[in-house]
C-alpha cells in the first residue's frame, strides 16, 4: 500500500508500542515499597487520571530498557521512517515517561502525551490529533476499544493483536490493517502465570494421612478442599511475587518469558486474578472450618511477603525459609486430617526440602556467566559449595529413610516391611540423576519443573508404589 509522506504515522504506547502499561508498572513499583500507599493511589485516582499519573511518576523511576516491545509495531514504524513519513508517539502515559521511551528508541519525530492538567486519552487524543493533522490525514496504531475514538478520524487504522469484535467495529469506520504477533491463548498464559504445575507441592497435605494409613472418605474430602484452598493461595502468591519482581525477571534469561514479565498477560489482569484467588481461598478456609489450617495458611502468606521483601536476599537464610514452606504444608495437612506427624517424616522432609531449595538456587546461579553478577546474594563462585551441600543433604535424607524402614513404627503399619528397603535405591537414583541433570544443563530454574518434565521419575514413582503395595 502506498503511503503519502504528508500522512504521519501516530503510534500509541501502552499495549501497542510496548506490551505493558506504564501507569500500572509505576503504581506497582510505588505500592510494593509500602502496601499502605494504595490509599494514596486511591486518593489520586479520585482526583483524575492525569493527577494519578503525575504523582506516581514523581515517586518512581522507569527502566525503559527492559520494557517488552511489540516487534510488529516496531516494524511498521521503521517502514514509515524509510518512506520519509513523520512518526508521532501519542500516548495517555505521562509526558516525561513518553519522552524517556522516545529517547531510548530514537524512532519518533514528536511526542504527545498526558500532562498534569490534561489526560491524552480517547476523545481528548482524537481532538488533539485532528486539530494537529486534520480529519483522515493521519494513520493511527492502537490496541484497544478506547482507541475507537481516534480510529474513526484516522485514514488507516492499525490494530495490534485485536479481538474479532474490535476488528469488526473498526472495519466499519475506516480502512483497517491488523498487526499480529505470535498469539498465546489467555487460558494458556493464565495457567502458566498461576503455576498450575506447582500445585503438585501441595500434595504434601495428604502425606500425614497416607503414611498413617488413614483412608476414610471424610478425611480425604476435607484434605481435597484444603488442597484447593492452599493451591489457590499459592497461585495468588506467585502472581503477586511476579508483579513485585517485574524488573528483575525481565533481566533474567528464563524468567523474562513469564507471562507478566514478558507483557503477554496484562498487569491489571494479574493483579485482579491474584485478589480473586485469595478471596476464593479465604472462602474455602471458612468452609473447612479448621482454625489451625487457617492460621498456617496465613503464616505461609505472611512469610512469603517477608521472604519476597527481605529474606530472599540473605544467603542460606533464604534456603531455610524456602524449605520451611514445604514442611508447613505437612503440618497443615496434619491439622486437617487430625493425624499425628511421624518424627521420621519430619526428619526426612527437612533434609529433602533443604536439598531442593539449594537446587533452586544452584540452577539460578548456573545461568550467571561472570563472577561479579549476583542473584539472591549468590554468585557463580558459590556453585561448587551449593552442589556439595545439595548432594550431601539429599543423600542424608536417603539414609534417614533407610533407618525408618527398620523402625518399630514400620512393623506396626506394614506386614512385609522388607520391601520398603528397595525404595531406598530408587530415592538415591532420583537424587543423583536430578543433580547430574542440572549440573550438565539448566533448562529451568525451578526444581518442580525439572522433576515433572523427566519421564524417568514417573517410572521411579510407579516402582516405589509397587514396593509399597507389596509391603502392605
Amino acid at each position: 500500500m502506498n503511503h503519502h509522506k504528508d500522512h504521519p504515522l501516530v503510534v500509541d504506547l501502552d499495549g501497542t508500542l510496548i506490551k505493558t502499561d506504564i501507569l500500572m508498572e509505576q503504581v506497582i513499583a510505588f505500592v510494593r515499597e509500602n502496601p499502605w500507599r494504595i490509599l494514596l493511589v486511591f486518593i489520586w485516582f479520585i482526583q483524575g487520571y492525569a493527577k494519578l499519573k503525575y504523582e506516581v511518576y514523581r515517586r518512581t523511576s522507569l527502566n525503559v530498557e527492559n520494557l517488552p516491545l511489540n516487534d510488529s509495531v516496531i516494524k511498521v514504524i521503521k517502514s514509515a521512517k524509510d518512506e520519509g513519513r513523520k512518526v508521532v508517539l501519542a500516548t495517555a502515559s505521562f509526558l516525561e515517561n513518553a519522552l524517556e521511551v522516545a529517547k531510548h528508541l530514537n524512532l519518533f519525530d514528536e511526542v504527545l502525551a498526558t500532562t498534569i492538567n490534561f489526560n491524552l486519552r480517547g476523545r481528548n487524543k482524537a481532538k488533539v490529533l485532528v486539530e494537529k493533522f486534520g480529519e483522515k490525514q493521519f494513520d493511527y496504531v492502537g490496541d484497544s476499544f478506547v482507541d475507537l475514538e481516534v480510529w474513526k478520524h484516522a485514514r488507516i487504522a492499525y490494530l495490534v493483536n485485536p479481538s474479532k469484535d474490535l476488528v469488526e467495529k473498526v472495519s466499519k469506520i475506516t480502512q483497517t490493517q491488523v498487526l499480529t504477533s505470535k498469539i498465546i491463548s489467555k487460558t494458556t498464559l493464565t495457567i502458566r502465570a498461576i503455576r498450575l504445575q506447582q500445585w503438585s507441592k501441595n500434595l504434601l497435605l495428604f502425606a500425614p494421612a497416607l503414611l498413617a494409613h488413614k483412608f476414610d472418605f471424610v478425611t480425604y474430602l476435607d484434605l481435597s478442599i484444603a488442597f484447593v484452598a492452599f493451591s489457590l493461595m499459592c497461585s495468588a502468591v506467585y502472581l503477586l511475587n511476579d508483579l513485585n519482581d517485574l524488573e528483575n525477571d525481565r533481566k533474567h534469561p528464563i524468567k523474562r518469558f513469564r507471562p507478566l514479565a514478558s507483557g503477554d498477560l496484562h498487569l491489571e489482569f494479574g493483579l485482579y486474578l491474584a485478589l480473586v484467588l485469595l478471596l476464593a481461598s479465604f472462602v474455602l478456609n471458612i468452609l473447612i472450618a479448621n482454625i489451625v489450617f487457617s492460621v498456617l495458611s496465613l503464616l505461609y502468606l505472611t512469610a512469603n511477603y517477608f521472604y519476597s521483601k527481605i529474606l530472599k536476599q540473605l544467603p542460606i537464610v533464604d534456603i531455610t525459609i524456602l524449605s520451611s514452606f514445604y514442611i508447613l504444608r505437612i503440618y497443615a495437612g496434619s491439622s486437617v486430617s487430625a493425624t499425628a506427624i511421624s518424627e521420621w517424616l519430619i526428619m526426612f522432609s527437612i533434609f529433602t526440602f533443604i536439598s531442593l531449595a539449594i537446587l533452586k538456587r544452584y540452577t539460578e546461579i548456573a545461568l550467571i556467566n561472570d563472577e561479579t553478577t549476583t542473584i539472591r546474594g549468590y554468585s557463580s563462585r558459590d556453585k561448587m559449595i551449593l552442589l556439595i551441600f545439595g548432594i550431601t543433604l539429599s543423600l542424608l535424607s536417603s539414609v534417614i529413610y533407610l533407618f525408618y524402614t527398620q523402625s518399630k513404627k514400620v512393623e506396626l503399619l506394614y506386614s512385609k516391611p522388607i520391601y520398603l528397603i528397595f525404595i531406598c535405591p530408587l530415592i538415591i537414583f532420583f537424587y543423583l540423576r536430578l543433580w547430574l541433570k542440572v549440573n550438565r544443563k539448566v533448562e529451568s530454574d525451578n526444581p518442580i519443573d525439572i522433576v515433572l518434565t523427566d519421564e524417568v521419575n514417573y517410572i521411579l514413582l510407579f516402582t516405589a508404589i509397587l514396593f509399597l503395595f507389596l509391603a502392605n
